[in-house]
C-alpha cells in the first residue's frame, strides 16, 4: 500500500507575511492527491529558522488524503522575539495505515508560497546624543576635513612635489618662494550624509542579546526618522556575502531596511562592521557615521571617512 500510493502529490504551504511577537500564526500546508489509491497517512516535518538568531524547531504533521482529493493541515506558532521565520517543508513521507512501512513520494511537486513570516522589532523613540541630533543637514554639502580629493574649487592641502604628482596641480606662485615645487591637494567634496553602521559579528552573544541589538538599531533608526533626519541604514550580509545599505528618507523606507535587517543574521566573526564597510566597494560619500557595536576595534579606520559617533546597545537596556 506504501508503494502504491503517494505518487504524484502536490503540496503548497501558506503562511503569513507578517506577524506579530507574542500572538498565534497561522501555517497551512496542503496535499493534493493525484493518484488513483488514497494515502492512509502522509507524514510531513516542518523547519522552522529564525534567520536573524539561527534557532530551529522542527515539527511533523500527519493526514489522511483521498484519491483525487485534497487534504490539508494546519498549525500555529507563537514567536516572543523578532526575527524572520523560514518555513520550510523537510521530509515528507506516505505510510500504510498503521505506519509501519514508510516510502518518499517518487513524484513530488512542492509551491511554497509566503514560506516566510516576519516578527518585526520594537521599534520605539530612544535617547541618542543631542549633536547626533542637530548636527545632521541633509541639504547641504561639505569638503572632507581628512582625505584630499579632485575638486579645485577647494584646496585640501599644500605640500612638495613628488613624483608621478600632476603638473597641473603645481602651486606657481609659492613654488617661487619657496625654491622647490609645490603642490595644491584638491578637496574631496562629500554630501552631509549620515551612515548607520551595524556590526553583526556576534562575539558569543546569545539570541536575547541580538534581539536587544535588533531592537536598539531599530529604535535607533526609528527615532532619526520621527526627527525627518535621512539616513542610511547599512550593515554586512554574511548570506549574500556582501555589505549592504539601504537609504531611509521615509517610513515605507523605514520597514523595508528593517525587515531586510531581521532578515541577516548575526556570526561569529574576527572582521568588525566597520572593517566589512570600509574594504567593501559601498559608497563613501557620508560626511557623519553612527557605529552601532560593542566593540570599538576598527573605529580609528571608520574616522578616515568622517566623524563617527559610537553606540553600545548594552548602554541602553
Amino acid at each position: 500500500i506504501a508503494f502504491l500510493t503517494g505518487r504524484t502529490l502536490k503540496v503548497s504551504m501558506n503562511a503569513p507575511v507578517r506577524g506579530i511577537q507574542g500572538e498565534l500564526a497561522h501555517v497551512a500546508i496542503k496535499v493534493e492527491n493525484k493518484g488513483i489509491f488514497p494515502i492512509f497517512l502522509c507524514r510531513i516535518v516542518t523547519i522552522l529558522t529564525n534567520m536573524l538568531t539561527d534557532e530551529k524547531d522542527e515539527a511533523t504533521h500527519g493526514l489522511s488524503v483521498g484519491r483525487k482529493k485534497t487534504g490539508s493541515v494546519e498549525f500555529s506558532l507563537t514567536e516572543k522575539r523578532c526575527g524572520c521565520i523560514s518555513v520550510d517543508l523537510g521530509e515528507l513521507r506516505v505510510s500504510d495505515p498503521l505506519g509501519l512501512i514508510s516510502v518518499k513520494p517518487k513524484v513530488l511537486e512542492i509551491d511554497k508560497t509566503d514560506g516566510r513570516i516576519y516578527y518585526m522589532p520594537k521599534a520605539a523613540e530612544t535617547v541618542m546624543l543631542p549633536e547626533d541630533l542637530t548636527s545632521y543637514d541633509m541639504e547641504s554639502y561639505k569638503y572632507s576635513p581628512l582625505k584630499s580629493g579632485s575638486d579645485p574649487s577647494e584646496i585640501f592641502d599644500i605640500r612638495e612635489y613628488q613624483q608621478n604628482d600632476n603638473m597641473k596641480a603645481i602651486h606657481w606662485k609659492l613654488t617661487g618662494k619657496m625654491d622647490t615645487p609645490m603642490i595644491k591637494e584638491f578637496g574631496l567634496p562629500v554630501e552631509n550624509k549620515l551612515m548607520v553602521i551595524v556590526d553583526k559579528a556576534k562575539r558569543n552573544a546569545t539570541a536575547d542579546d541580538i534581539e536587544r541589538d535588533t531592537d536598539f538599531v531599530s529604535s535607533l533608526s526609528y527615532t532619526m526618522r520621527k526627527r525627518n533626519i535621512n539616513h542610511t541604514l547599512g550593515w554586512y550580509n554574511y548570506l549574500k556575502g556582501q555589505f549592504e545599505s539601504y537609504r531611509i528618507d521615509d517610513e515605507n523606507s523605514f520597514w523595508f531596511a528593517v525587515k531586510e535587517l531581521i532578515c541577516c543574521p548575526f556570526r561569529e566573526d574576527d572582521e568588525t562592521g566597520a572593517a566589512h564597510f570600509i574594504e567593501s566597494d559601498s559608497n563613501k560619500d557620508f560626511s557623519n557615521y553612527i557605529y552601532v557595536t560593542g566593540d570599538k576595534k576598527d573605529t580609528e579606520r571608520l574616522m578616515n571617512y568622517g566623524a563617527v559617533s559610537l553606540y553600545d546597545p548594552r548602554d541602553y537596556r
